[in-house]
């Protein structure tokens, strides 16, 4: 291990160790009687100081680590979430853009010494800074608007060398805040889809395929891909309404037009693309001033295998079983029960009842108070919930089903879930 790989992984060690022994003070002080919201406020105010301090510094696979942290305040109690959400939203803030010469030194190696002619005009300053690469603003050589998406040097090196410590630290994490969630299986998942993350030429297939699929749906906007070479990635700009502030401020009306989106391309990908993008969170949206839905970012996509059921499928059949025989079976056949597993029908059926809500609602409201008390049922059920087993080709898209709803509950959007579900998947 070379020194700087050394010293990163130093850095990470602190956090699992600051965890254990927090989760010792809590288990005392809940022991002793002791423990009370304010105390365990303190808890998770301690935490969330240190992930940032540590997390904050490093980019690679820690900064995306770091901003997938950010999910998890949607299942937590919101004065917890509150901690959370101001922390470690400061993470992709926090993202630190390489100097013109890094930047240029992979335009060279990519795009060739004369990188510069391909442009009527680039933007040394870049306009978005994340994990593993920033993006630029320029003018193609044609009067495109374009963005430019560079890969940081060192990102491959850095995720191999962060690998074994993140898994930990999101095991850690997440038996604090989510203990029903295997935070090591998503963690797991999460770097090897990181990894695919690097492939530039998978991205912009994916791309690709996305923009073809959806090319008959206006309310869509996917950037058409302007050239691949090795670590960069150049794409047609697109503008308008980050998600985000749409979250922050929007009205009613956006609010409930992107959820509308959002659930349409969850459901209309798989068939359209044969692919589910795979990291649906707010910042790879733009609504756009006419009502369509820009999508941006095919790092993360989950392909389908051609022939098989897919996952949405599967959570769908789950969610639409009436009966607590007919659930056992579902489950079984799709692989969430193991064969010989005795399991409880009833609370089962009962569990997804709750989770399974917008599969049944005309219109669904969705709110952070649905997610949160869909993981509190299943907290409150351990033997209930421990007896389903998680397909392993399905933790990917679990994620981004999971990550797409939590987006939906931030939005508190208004939606047609089931007739959208049901327009999609019974279209196959």
């Amino acid at each position: 291990m070379g020194f700087r790989a050394w010293k990163r992984t130093a850095r990470m060690s602190v956090i699992p160790l600051g965890m254990a022994q927090r989760a010792l003070v809590g288990g005392w002080l809940r022991a002793f009687g002791k423990l009370t919201d304010a105390s365990s406020l303190e808890l998770h105010e301690q935490t969330a100081d240190q992930l940032f301090e540590v997390l904050g510094g490093l980019k690679g696979g820690v900064m995306k680590f770091g901003q997938v942290l950010s999910v998890y305040e949607a299942v937590l109690p919101p004065e917890i979430s509150a901690v959370y959400r101001h922390r470690l939203a400061r993470l992709q803030e926090a993202a630190r853009p390489e100097n013109e010469a890094v930047v240029h030194g992979v335009l060279v190696e990519d795009l060739g010494a004369h990188w510069r002619t391909l442009f009527a005009s680039f933007d040394d300053e870049p306009v978005a800074a994340a994990s593993l690469a920033q993006v630029h603003r320029a003018v193609w050589h044609d009067g495109r608007e374009v963005a430019v998406k560079v890969q940081y040097p060192e990102a491959h090196a850095d995720l191999l060398g962060d690998r074994d410590s993140l898994i930990l630290v999101m095991g850690w994490f997440t038996r604090l805040v989510a203990p029903v969630l295997d935070g090591r299986a998503m963690a797991e998942d999460l770097m090897n889809r990181i990894a695919e993350e690097l492939d530039y030429a998978r991205e912009a297939a994916s791309q690709r395929a996305f923009r073809a699929g959806f090319a008959g749906l206006p309310e869509f906007r996917v950037p058409e891909v302007v050239r691949q070479e090795g670590r960069v990635l150049v794409s047609e700009w697109v503008g308008g309404t980050p998600l985000a502030e749409v979250i922050a401020s929007g009205s009613r009306e956006e609010r409930n037009r992107a959820g509308l989106l959002l659930t349409r391309l969850m459901f209309a990908a798989p068939v359209l693309c044969g692919r589910l993008h795979g990291d649906p969170h707010p910042g790879n949206f733009r609504l756009l001033d006419d009502g369509s839905l820009g999508v941006l970012d095919f790092g993360a996509v989950y392909r389908l295998v051609p022939g098989e059921e897919s996952p949405l499928h599967r959570w769908l059949r789950i969610h639409l079983a009436e009966t607590p025989d007919e659930l056992l079976r579902t489950l079984r056949d799709v692989g969430f029960l193991r064969p010989g597993v005795q399991a409880d029908a009833a609370g089962l059926q009962e569990l997804f009842a709750h989770s399974g809500q917008p599969a049944h609602a005309e219109t669904f409201a969705f709110t952070p108070h649905h997610l949160r008390e869909t993981v509190r049922r299943m907290t409150a059920s351990p033997a209930v919930a421990l007896s389903l087993a998680f397909p392993p080709d399905l933790v990917h898209a679990q994620r981004a089903l999971g990550v797409g709803i939590g987006v939906l509950c931030q939005l508190e959007a208004e939606v047609p879930f089931q007739a959208e579900a049901l327009r999609w998947l019974t279209a196959e």
